[in-house]
């Protein structure tokens, strides 16, 4: 039933705040929190992007968290096909980082939102974009409204044994329940933990490794139902890559027949370089991970329809270099994933108890998937150190691919998705007494290309042999949506207010616009509007 879980994670997040909040006000801030800001003090540390949480210890900041709330709407044609064109989301966050002594730094968040979308069909999971497959409702007269609700704890520690050697442990835990309120009705109760162990030697003044070990563990158990007519028949389409695929007719055996997970599993390493010297830091790390998960419990009596193996190659990089007034930092993240997915051939039967038994005879490769990317951001800020800049600016890029083959042999379709992005942004902070007026403003564009559609077959086929499913309608829309020239613009206006030497409050409030330049899509424009408001402390 959705958000059967709420009472009970509900008073796990206001435990969890009132522990975030209670814990920090004790600290003695060299500076007023009002003269802190929080995303520019993270952007000036080195390994905020690091899984290895041993370089915390090295964070040179005051003690600082803050506690959010923030509400959007948003509207517009030009969306995704698993997203919503009429939607609304709220969300009350908190972060803090806070410094027990010269050895010992703690960091800790917790999120509780939720949002409602109108007119949504499309995909059952949440991020369809990284799932081995797809299960999307071919009928898009049934669209309706969808709901989402999360949750998410996380706690960071790091440690020095000495000047040189520092050790650190991370974990972050997510609940989400994704759920469709018209027939076809599905629910999609979703938990991801993220651990990590990671230390560093600094074997120089100038050289630090480190290392870590991440382990990751994704669920998305998902089920179907009908509470209305049940003499009307309701097909879903088992995507393997490009909306290609089979039909599968609600209450029959198959993928949508009983409630099952799609099981993730990561086993992975880091390693880090950090090369200093005054004035100067750069930061890198390389990562390696491997992924195997399955769309079924695993169980000899209930069927395992695929299995799933990825590696992931990434890389990570900061330069940060501050001089007497001006501080730069260069941003540059590298990724590449790579996917395979085998569905299995079974034969079901039930034993003289009357217990059901699955013999598999094996799996066909049904799905190669690939994805590349990569994004650099410079930004420069003026002034140096942890107190908040007057003002800030800076430039981003990125490109990113992805590659498909769906396979139903002898059949197979092929996908080529590439995109290119840049930005400009700019932040100016004006300082009356205790009061803080900031205006910050983006504007990006980004455009694509790419092949939507290449069919064929493995071998010469019959005119009497099955051809798969394609589902052009959101073929097309995926592609147009990935491909179209676009222009983005944001302006937000924020005030804050210092009450006292460890106490601030804020507010903001944004307006973005997005439209597509050339688009077959029925809409070209999306509009947010958000307003959050908050205490610093």
């Amino acid at each position: 039933m959705y958000l059967r879980n709420t009472r009970n994670l509900r008073m796990a997040m206001a435990t969890g705040i009132i522990l975030l909040v209670a814990i920090p006000v004790r600290a003695d801030n060299n500076h007023a929190v009002a003269d802190m800001d929080y995303d520019e003090t993270i952007l000036k540390f080195y390994a905020s992007q690091s899984e290895n949480v041993s370089f915390l210890t090295e964070m040179k900041c005051s003690n600082l968290s803050y506690l959010e709330m923030n509400a959007h709407i948003r509207k517009g044609d030009m969306v995704n096909y698993y997203q919503s064109d009429d939607s609304r989301d709220f969300e009350i966050r908190t972060e803090s980082y806070y410094r027990f002594n010269e050895r010992l730094i703690l960091s800790g968040a917790i999120s509780y939102g939720m949002d409602k979308g109108n007119n949504m069909s499309g995909s059952v999971f949440i991020n369809p974009e990284y799932t081995p497959f797809d299960i999307v409702e071919v009928d898009k007269s049934n669209a309706g409204v969808k709901r989402r609700e999360w949750y998410s704890l996380g706690g960071k520690a790091g440690y020095s044994l000495n000047s040189r050697i520092s050790l650190g442990a991370s974990l972050e835990y997510a609940v989400e329940n994704y759920a469709k309120f018209k027939d076809l009705r599905h629910q999609n109760s979703m938990m991801d933990l993220n651990l990590s162990f990671g230390g560093k030697y600094k074997i120089t003044d100038n050289v630090t490794l480190g290392s870590a070990y991440v382990y990751r563990r994704n669920i998305q158990r998902v089920s179907f139902n009908i509470y209305g007519n049940t003499d009307r028949q309701y097909t879903s389409l088992i995507s393997f890559g490009g909306f290609y695929g089979r039909s599968e007719l609600f209450g029959e055996s198959g993928y949508t027949s009983n409630a099952l997970p799609l099981f993730t599993q990561t086993n992975g390493g880091a390693l880090q370089l950090l090369w200093e010297t005054t004035g100067m830091k750069w930061f890198n790390e390389f990562g390696y991970y491997k992924d195997n998960g399955q769309f079924g419990t695993g169980s000899s009596t209930s069927i395992t329809y695929s299995n799933h193996n990825s590696t992931v190659l990434e890389y990570k990089s900061k330069l940060i270099i501050e001089k007497p007034r001006i501080s730069h930092v260069l941003e540059l993240n590298v990724f590449s994933k790579s996917l395979e997915n085998n569905e299995n051939s079974y034969k079901e039967s039930t034993d003289a108890n009357g217990v059901s038994q699955i013999v598999y005879y094996g799996s066909n490769k049904v799905g190669e998937k690939e994805w590349k990317g990569v994004d650099i951001t410079y930004s420069i800020l003026s002034g140096k150190g942890i107190r908040r800049s007057e003002w800030s600016a800076g430039i981003d890029a990125g490109y990113y691919s992805r590659l498909v083959k769906a396979s139903q042999y002898p059949f197979y379709r092929k996908q080529d998705i590439n995109t290119v992005h840049a930005g400009l942004f700019a932040r100016k902070n004006w300082f009356k007494k205790k009061n803080i007026y900031t205006m910050l403003i983006k504007g990006g564009y980004s455009t694509g290309w790419g092949n939507m559609n290449e069919d064929g077959t493995y071998t010469v086929v019959s005119e009497n042999q099955k051809v798969p499913v394609s589902l052009d309608n959101l073929l097309v829309q995926e592609y147009d949506y990935n491909i179209a020239s676009q222009v983005k613009l944001c302006v937000s206006l924020g005030y804050e207010r210092g009450i006292s030497e460890k106490l601030s409050l804020y507010s903001s409030v944004d307006f973005s616009f997005l439209t597509a330049l050339n688009t077959s899509m029925k809409g070209k424009k999306h509009f947010v509007c958000g307003l959050s408001a908050g205490v610093k402390f």
